[in-house]
């Protein structure tokens, strides 16, 4: 065979390929966050027991003061919901350990204990506005109107005082919960 020939049968090899390896992953671990997962359980039951109050027309009519103090302790309760959650993550971090982090934590806790009270105080207050809505209706000449007027700013009073008890209720249970925590001894 000539050497044109051999050429022509001659396989030629392809340059080899470098590959590289990507440096192994660490495989995703989550962290166990238990007492996070059951202050979630308890603002999901909280929020499904205010939904039904309020689909089940427990704030109908309601108007004026009440009605502003009603919205203002419902949107409170969730911010402190919403910061308690924030407590129960951060505490479960840091439950094995003692020093100034787990002090602050109880601190802070404290913040929710004294909206338990505010939350009372302000359906008080939203009560004490329904029944100065009703005070006017003793000018009112007609006393079916008079009638109307009382009971409709009983009602105003009732609903704020409600909604603060209900909303106070709610952040005690957070509270204890996380109380609780971090009380248990190790």
């Amino acid at each position: 065979m000539t050497p044109e020939q051999q050429a022509a049968f001659t396989i030629e090899r392809p340059a080899p390929i470098a590959v590289t390896l990507a440096p192994p992953v660490a495989p995703v671990v989550f962290e166990a966050r238990p007492l996070f997962l059951r202050w979630l359980c308890i603002a999901t039951a909280s929020t499904l027991v205010l939904a039904a109050l309020a689909v089940g027309g427990f704030a109908d009519g309601v108007s004026g003061g009440p009605l502003a103090v009603t919205v203002l302790i419902v949107a409170s309760t969730a911010a402190l919901a919403g910061f308690a959650g924030l407590l129960h993550w951060r505490a479960d971090r840091l439950l094995g350990c003692d020093g100034a982090e787990l002090a602050h934590l109880r601190h802070d806790a404290q913040l929710v204990f004294y909206a338990v009270a505010l939350f009372q105080v302000l359906g008080m207050i939203g009560a004490l506005l329904g029944y100065r809505q009703q005070t006017h209706s003793a000018a009112l000449p007609d006393g079916q109107a008079a009638v109307h007027a009382l009971t409709l700013g009983l009602g105003n009073g009732l609903t704020a005082t409600l909604t603060g008890v209900v909303c106070s209720v709610i952040v005690w249970v957070m509270f204890l919960h996380l109380q609780h925590a971090l009380d248990r001894p190790r």
